[in-house]
């Protein structure tokens, strides 16, 4: 390669993405001309019927992360595909390959790609054509050789899950015709389209990956947990139809109920399905309550394959110390200096070396996303006295516009007597202003201050109730967070976390830069449990996260008291998963100790200032290296 080449591939003078590929860049030598890249790539496996094989990367001519422009390539036998492509020989190149299906309409649905932290890279080409051969999900940095593949995130498609999550799903005319405890289903769509996939999960340990559907449906008895997950083109939302098909154990179909996505209002809701008898269509068997849930594409600007953090916890870090609430909890007896969720808690939780700082998110009714705990507050009328915690009204967050939401009020009641606390407005100090913003947050904190960002959505309750009304869509709710997080939170490390398992798999079916967790309080003698089965126990949190390849688990501190604490702990590790413990059980310097010495990921806890390990002298993410690897986040 000339002198003058390499100073193309080297220097600031090539301009990725730009022109024509095939044209030679200003200032190139005739030794950069045009030349033919082969990619050849092997499969472990076949694909299915319906899918192909693409490859994208960081130029024009491999569409430059873009899954409209990406390369399709051709199938020369089951195992092995390629394409030619047409390039400079002067090019330095990024490069994935994906596996997707196309619709009817030409969109196409990632159905996996190559997650691994760096993508791909092939230097220049001295001749005619090149050829580069690899094997799909597998480079150099895969030690083990594992694939290193994992679903794709939503574009011109969406997801309905279809749950049998609770405990009284079927309400039963007669046992002796149709026994729930013993009963195999399936989903069926009634219209064939291209683009519509049925899987399913039974979640167990090691085994809660989504499949495709047996032939007689899906063992079912009592407390299991199968969720259908169902994709489908955005334009067949409102058209498609289903059937849930009953067979019993001996596979004989029992009966079946339908199904059509127009009566799924809203991102979620309950359906009332009265199953009929296969031999007798006017007699009802059964009847069935179905929640769903239908995660709707990330609405703002698209995302691309240029890389992902959603699995980035390199097993070579540290057990971080993570500032719950910022410098910990307030609003009680002997409380920190600073209001909890506020700049001010997150700043002194940094400056007593916190890794990260934990902080709870809230929509208001005009859609601002701002940072506070509880569902709702409560407050008093301007200039009424109070005395009496009966005095006090409770108002919901996302009742109330933010403006208002800064002039109202704050009332605590600690230990029975009620006292009052500066109001955003009424606060002079900006930095310990009540009720920040996201975007302030993300604009004011340190980069270095890794973030987990925990949606609040309530729970229903096992024993009936919830923990507060919610009247904003779930989409919405989610699109307008990560808007925030992807435009304004990019260049630092941030995990988003929610109780709600659907948000959840909403955080990570829409996008695929940040990791997703799922934050559950596990068997505790201290709250009622919630009325979904996946958050009773730990071990059930771990196989929700298998089934939807979150990036692990945020369980609650008194699941981890007991001797079998390090053997939960290293199922979870087994599985590729992270486990960030919180809870006032980690509130003293020997318990931030023990749960690191147990092998916790992440240890969350109040007062950074009190409990911090002695002798840490800096935060983990305080260094260049690791800061210029999430600066790779921002797409501007």
């Amino acid at each position: 390669m000339s002198d003058q080449c390499a100073a193309l591939v080297d220097g600031a003078s090539i301009n990725y993405g730009t022109g024509n590929e095939l044209e030679p860049q200003p200032g190139s030598s005739a030794a950069c001309k045009p030349t033919l890249r082969e990619f050849n790539v092997r499969l472990e496996a076949p694909l299915a019927a319906d899918e192909r094989l693409g490859l994208t990367g960081d130029v024009k001519a491999l569409g430059e992360w873009q899954l409209s422009r990406s390369v399709a390539l051709e199938s020369l036998d089951d195992l092995n595909w390629q394409a030619t492509v047409p390039m400079q020989s002067c090019r330095q190149l990024e490069y994935r390959f994906f596996v997707y299906v196309e619709d009817l309409s030409g969109y196409k649905q990632i159905r996996r790609w190559e997650t691994h932290f760096k993508p791909r890279s092939l230097g220049p080409c001295s001749e005619l054509q090149c050829s580069q051969l690899d094997v799909f999900g597998i480079t150099s940095d895969n030690s083990d050789l594992k694939p290193q593949v994992h679903r794709g995130w939503l574009n011109n498609e969406v997801i309905l899950q279809l749950k049998f999550n609770g405990e009284k799903m079927f309400q039963v005319h007669d046992i002796e015709t149709f026994d729930p405890q013993h009963v195999q289903l399936k989903i069926v769509p009634v219209e064939q389209t291209a683009g519509l996939h049925v899987e399913y999960t039974k979640q167990e340990y090691g085994k809660s990956k989504l499949e495709q559907q047996p032939t007689f449906g899906v063992p079912y008895t009592k407390n299991d947990i199968v969720i259908f997950h169902i994709t489908l083109p955005l334009e067949k939302m409102m058209q498609q139809h289903f059937r849930l098909e009953c067979y019993s154990m001996s596979n004989e179909l029992l009966g079946s109920a339908n199904l059509v996505s127009s009566d799924l209002t809203g991102s979620e809701g309950l359906l009332h399905l009265p199953i009929k008898s296969a031999k007798d269509a006017d007699e009802t068997l059964a009847r069935l309550r179905l929640p769903y849930v239908s995660v709707q594409p990330y609405r703002y600007s698209p995302l691309d394959f240029k890389n992902t953090f959603a699995h980035y916890w390199p097993k070579s870090w540290p057990n971080l110390d993570v500032g719950h609430r910022g410098n910990g909890k307030s609003y009680i007896a002997n409380a920190p200096p600073e209001r909890e969720n506020t700049i001010a808690s997150f700043l002194s939780a940094h400056e007593h070396h916190a890794d990260m700082i934990e902080l709870d998110v809230h929509l208001t009714a005009d859609g601002v996303p701002v940072i506070y705990h509880d569902f709702g507050l409560r407050t008093a009328p301007p200039g009424k006295q109070i005395s009496r915690p009966e005095q006090l009204e409770y108002v919901l967050i996302k009742d109330i516009n933010y403006s208002l939401l800064k002039r109202l009020r704050i009332f605590s009641v600690i230990a029975g007597q009620v006292v009052e606390y500066p109001s955003h407005n009424a606060e002079p100090r900006t930095e310990h202003r009540i009720f920040p913003t996201l975007v302030e947050v993300l604009e004011q904190l340190p980069k270095s201050l890794g973030i987990d960002v925990e949606i609040k959505w309530p729970q229903r309750r096992q024993g009936g109730g919830s923990e507060a009304e919610q009247t904003i869509d779930k989409n919405f709710f989610a699109d307008k967070v990560l808007h925030q997080v992807i435009e304004k939170g990019c260049g630092r490390p941030i995990i988003f976390s929610s109780f709600d398992a659907d948000m959840c798999t909403m955080l990570r079916f829409k996008q695929n830069i940040f990791p997703v967790m799922f934050l559950t309080q596990g068997e505790t003698k201290k709250w009622q449990p919630f009325q979904d089965l996946r958050t009773r126990t730990f071990m059930a949190a771990v196989n929700n996260a298998q089934a939807f390849e979150l990036a692990g688990t945020a369980p609650h501190a008194e699941d981890f008291l007991g001797d079998n604490a390090p053997e939960m702990l290293q199922k979870a590790k087994d599985l590729g998963q992270i486990a960030v413990i919180w809870g006032d059980d980690c509130n003293s310097k020997e318990r931030v100790q023990y749960f690191t010495r147990i092998g916790a990921t992440a240890t969350c806890y109040d007062r950074s200032d009190l409990f911090m390990p002695q002798g840490k002298q800096e935060a983990f993410f305080k260094s260049p290296a690791l800061m210029a690897e999430f600066a790779a986040q921002c797409r501007i």
